[in-house]
């Protein structure tokens, strides 16, 4: 592995870690820790076997889908427009005091949210396997490099596998960046970090190990 390619493995996990604490989400906040220290190790210090990290990745992506998953079953509560139409007695709400309530919770507003959307933290969520693929296979390479042989169709098969999984990278590393551009727009230029660091890494370690 080239120094640059070290020193843009760490740089992007960096800005990852930096994006998920800007984001105050411990599960991502965590699972970007791990990133970072399999990064360091990898690129550096070599003292932890790829598949372990490999294994550790794809953990992280695993309980960030499962806390996605539990999440997004907890329901809000919400009034209904009868209730939020008529005060506790059930009688009307008068104008005086609509607009006492209405002056009185704050608007939310887009550029006030820290926590990524969704689609970014499903994004996050699919990259740690893809990063734990991308892992195990530069960890197999460079222990293959002091082999030689093989049969050739089981190379092409390799091949095509190869070909297709470098083909969603570049797909999942798009889509990355729109979220990140996203976040820019709503005034997260802090949270999208999350997404920039996501997409560097993948790329980088796709074309640059």
């Amino acid at each position: 592995m080239s120094s640059l390619a070290s020193f843009l493995m760490v740089a992007s996990g960096i800005l990852c870690l930096t994006g998920t604490v800007a984001s105050k989400s411990r599960p991502t906040i965590v699972a970007a820790a791990v990133m970072v220290f399999a990064m360091v190790d990898l690129a550096y210090t070599d003292h932890v076997p790829a598949v372990v990290w490999s294994g550790a990745l794809l953990l992280a992506g695993i309980c960030l889908a499962v806390f996605l998953r539990s999440s997004s079953r907890v329901p809000s509560p919400r009034r209904s427009p009868a209730l939020v139409a008529s005060g506790p007695g059930g009688e009307p709400e008068s104008e005086a005091d609509r607009g006492l309530r209405s002056s009185a919770v704050p608007e939310r507003s887009g550029s006030g949210a820290s926590h990524p959307g969704p689609t970014a933290a499903i994004l996050s969520a699919i990259t740690y396997p893809v990063m734990a693929w991308q892992v195990l296979n530069h960890g197999a390479h460079m222990s293959g490099s002091t082999h030689a042989g093989g049969h050739g169709h089981h190379a092409g098969d390799m091949s095509l596998i190869s070909t297709f999984l470098t083909v969603a990278v570049v797909v999942l590393a798009m889509l990355l960046v729109i979220c990140a551009v996203h976040d820019i727009v709503r005034r997260r230029p802090l949270v999208s970090l999350d997404c920039w660091g996501m997409a560097a890494m993948i790329v980088v370690m796709q074309f640059l190990h």
